[in-house]
């Protein structure tokens, strides 16, 4: 029974060692159990730290399931890691085995097998200063990267691109890991900016989707040229002055100022990014997050841990995607093709009229870029032979933790890994 709290500070190497403790003691006991469950609350920086513990699990050859839920399970049997969960009841009763939860705020005493971890950062960012501090199943360069994927789904990262927290602990340690090289540039949002030619870099951002913005690449080069700055187009952030970027980032947002039916600041498409070296697999955490993303709203927990564990093989070919991605979500913006389906427990409900199955997260976030649909308590959905079907992360985000409780606990209402149907004749 213990809880900690990790925050910066002076008792931040006490209270890691506390917690990696916790973990060391967890994996042994999944190693006598033969098998462990690791549960993680429906929001994107839950599912990166995820995505950690089980290829962290993997390597020391453990057995476990991964699953996403919006409650956690009602008793714990097996040894089980909680991520991003804030409100537990758990006791000495229906808590039976090794329990190990990571939140940002866990209010409620642990109970005897348990140790609850209250974190003031992400919890990917969080969970990989853990694992680091365990000293065992070290953390690829790549997997280093991927858990600032969680800090950029964060209240840690603000617009401008500044960290706080133990967020900004963590990459500062990356900044001086010379197989991770990470370092800051001052460029447009885009993913892999240090890599690519603006243009190119531009044409596969998926959020925000500046694709549906600016148009095709030929239409970006244009744009650009039009300015006056064509050897520009070209151009990787590394490249480019700061003169050049204050340039380029004129003609982006004059490009895209008619475009916007809301509100917008520079600091919405402008900003720090963390990029990583060129050398690694996956260099960029912003990326490596809309690609999380993608892989849950398309195709489940399943492709999501593919893309993690066999990283090496399977998010080059993630990356190849984008461009496709990318056109196939700014098609939909540009046909609008939503039926208002009335309101369901007092959420308003739309779907996507497609002939394929949208990642309706990035969706959601695309038409709110744009100004296509208007407040939070909105559930975007897919017509499938179950019913409307949802995303749980796009819900989260929209209803709250406890909106997304009242959605679920609806008659009729069935929800299954990532994925929540709305019966048809209810909305």
């Amino acid at each position: 029974m213990l809880s900690v709290k990790l925050e910066p500070g002076q008792n931040l190497d006490r209270s890691l060692a506390a917690a990696s403790s916790a973990l060391k003691s967890f994996t042994k006991r999944a190693e006598e159990a033969g098998f462990s469950r690791v549960v993680s609350y429906p929001s994107p920086e839950a599912l990166v730290a995820a995505t950690l513990v089980f290829s962290y699990l993997n390597r020391l050859g453990l057995t476990a399931s991964v699953s996403i839920s919006p409650r956690p399970p009602i008793r714990v049997d097996d040894p089980t890691i909680l991520l991003g969960f804030n409100s537990l009841n758990y006791n000495n009763e229906n808590d039976k085995d090794v329990l190990l939860a990571l939140g940002g705020s866990i209010a409620e005493p642990p109970p005897l097998n348990a140790t609850y971890v209250s974190v003031d950062g992400s919890l990917g960012a969080s969970t990989a200063m853990i694992i680091r501090a365990t000293g065992e199943g070290a953390l690829s360069p790549e997997y280093k990267v991927l858990a600032l994927a969680s800090s950029y789904a964060s209240k840690y990262v603000d617009k401008m691109g500044k960290f706080s927290g133990l967020d900004k602990i963590y990459a500062d340690t990356l900044v001086d890991d010379e197989a991770v090289s990470l370092y800051m540039v001052t460029y447009v949002k885009s993913y892999r900016p240090h890599v690519l030619g603006l243009c190119d870099s531009l044409c596969i951002t998926l959020d925000p989707l500046f694709r549906s913005l600016i148009g095709p690449r030929q239409s970006c080069v244009k744009v650009i040229e039009a300015s006056g700055l064509s050897k520009l187009a070209e151009k990787k952030a590394s490249e480019a002055s700061e003169d050049e970027v204050s340039a380029i980032a004129k003609a982006v947002l004059m490009a895209i100022r008619d475009k916007l039916r809301r509100q917008y600041e520079v600091v919405d498409f402008v900003g720090g990014i963390y990029v990583a070296s060129e050398k690694l697999i996956i260099t960029d955490p912003r990326e490596a997050l809309g690609l999380l993303e993608l892989s849950l709203d398309l195709g489940g927990l399943g492709l999501a841990a593919a893309l993690v564990l066999s990283y090496e093989e399977e998010y080059p070919q993630a990356v190849a995607s984008l461009p496709l991605v990318a056109e196939r979500l700014s098609g939909l913006l540009e046909d609008s093709k939503l039926m208002d389906r009335g309101t369901f427990s007092g959420v308003k409900v739309y779907s996507v009229k497609s002939d394929f199955a949208p990642p309706l997260y990035l969706l959601w976030r695309a038409l709110k870029l744009v100004g296509a649909i208007q407040g939070e308590q909105l559930l975007l959905t897919y017509e499938d032979d179950r019913g409307l079907r949802a995303s749980m992360l796009q819900a989260s985000e929209a209803l709250g933790a406890s909106g997304l409780l009242r959605l679920v606990s609806q008659e009729d209402v069935e929800y299954e890994g990532p994925f929540i149907w709305i019966p048809k004749k209810s909305a």
